[in-house]
């Protein structure tokens, strides 16, 4: 039997009991504290009569189509669903058709599962996380019991052992925190698909591992000083990622329509997070080779945001460079959200402070600009990370102190760690020092 999926198999068995077990826990607090549990079933009961008519018309329809159709079916059927942000609906239409295909045939079997997915797809948008568990262990039961009874069927169950996998990854990330697990969960999932690419069970580049690169490359942010980080060549995926993004932009040529995933939102704002933390790695090559082969994939927020690092890291004359940016700054925020602008904002002043550290006049200025800002940016508590490094450099350092604890605070509320990491830093050198 092929190594990988024995890894899968024996990995549903034990992830079946211990997530059973989870969910029970979980479940017994939510009845404790959360009253109003989402029932899906209950739908309809908001619905108008044609309403009423036309989604019972579109179920027969359904129906209809899975038995000409089989599974290869069912993800156009819950695209339509979810056009116009029908996910609630997705999940009751999914109940539906898990009730009407029961059989022990491969094909039901396999209708159920890519059901299954697109359930627990939609669970996350709408971030409940109690029924996501319950779904997820339903997932595991009919994957481990399909393998059981079709195990030579490699290209279904490879694909149900990467979603599998996949499925994980988001399970120790959102319920346990656990990077690491998440991490190895990922990289399961990532190998498998890039072998299904590699013996064309696939039609790559139509199917790639662009966004599992993503996140395997977020989740290797998060623990880099641990040991599974230190093991891991994190160059590969990044060069990985540039020939699957050469390629996919290749295939576009022929076909222009597979490139609209990757233009919407929040899969854009995605990828250039992405761009932005291999550029800070270091990987600038490689950043601007994927600006020059995909520019329309690049937003202004993250074109400012790295021209501000080259100007500081490169420009001989970077005073001067830094400060004429100012305008074309204020012209992008008509087209900025709120959080973009914070983004901009912060990395801009940041080094604005790092090039005029011995200018106290104009440090004056730029923190009453700065606090102007924080007035009209709601929450924008990250621009005090450049108000705390100015009372610094003007010798409050108990003030910059209390400001940069605070700071410290929300960031660890908001998740946010190179946050965390940068005040721990420049307290350690700058406060304490």
């Amino acid at each position: 039997m092929d190594l990988l999926l024995e890894g899968y198999f024996q990995d549903l068995k034990r992830l079946e009991e211990e997530i059973e077990k989870y969910y029970q826990e979980y479940l017994t607090l939510n009845q404790v504290f959360i009253s109003d549990k989402k029932d899906y079933e209950q739908i309809l009961l908001n619905y108008g009569t044609e309403e009423l008519k036309f989604t019972l018309g579109f179920l027969t329809s359904i129906y209809k189509n899975i038995q000409q159709k089989k599974y290869s079916v069912i993800d156009s059927i819950f695209d339509t669903i979810e056009h116009s942000g029908e996910f609630e609906l997705s999940i009751f239409y999914g109940n539906r058709i898990l009730e009407k295909f029961k059989g022990k045939e491969a094909d039901e079997y396999l209708i159920r599962l890519y059901t299954l997915k697109r359930m627990l797809n939609a669970l996350l948008i709408l971030d409940d996380r109690l029924e996501y568990l319950k779904y997820l262990i339903e997932f595991i039961k009919t994957s481990k019991e399909f393998f059981s009874s079709y195990s030579k069927l490699l290209k279904e169950n490879y694909r149900n052992a990467m979603d599998f996998y996949q499925f994980i990854y988001v399970y120790y990330l959102k319920f346990h925190s656990d990077d690491e697990q998440a991490l190895g969960s990922l990289i399961k999932s990532y190998n498998i698909k890039k072998l299904m690419i590699e013996n064309q069970l696939l039609p790559y580049p139509k199917e790639n591992n662009i966004f599992q690169i993503i996140n395997i490359v977020g989740s290797y942010l998060q623990i880099e000083d641990s040991f599974v980080a230190l093991v891991m060549d994190i160059d590969d995926y990044i060069k990985e990622f540039v020939k699957q993004i050469k390629d996919l932009k290749e295939f576009s040529k022929k076909s222009p329509s597979i490139l609209e995933l990757y233009m919407q939102q929040p899969f854009k704002k995605y990828i250039n997070q992405f761009l932005t933390n291999i550029y800070i790695m270091g990987f600038e090559e490689e950043y601007h080779k994927v600006s020059q082969i995909f520019p329309e994939i690049i937003t202004i927020d993250h074109k400012l945001i790295v021209e501000i690092n080259e100007i500081l890291m490169k420009d001989p004359f970077k005073e001067k460079k830094l400060l004429s940016l100012k305008d074309e700054i204020e012209r992008a925020f008509n087209n900025l959200s709120l959080d973009k602008k914070e983004s901009v904002l912060y990395v801009y002043y940041n080094a604005l402070i790092s090039v005029f550290y011995e200018d106290t006049e104009f440090l004056t200025k730029i923190k009453k600009e700065i606090e102007e800002y924080k007035s009209k940016l709601k929450n924008a508590y990250s621009l005090d990370v450049p108000l705390f490094r100015i009372l610094g450099v003007q010798g409050e350092k108990e003030k910059a102190k209390q400001l940069a604890n605070q700071v410290r605070e929300q960031a660890v509320i908001a998740g946010k760690k190179f946050l965390v990491n940068a005040i721990d830093d420049y307290i350690k050198t700058e406060l304490d020092a």
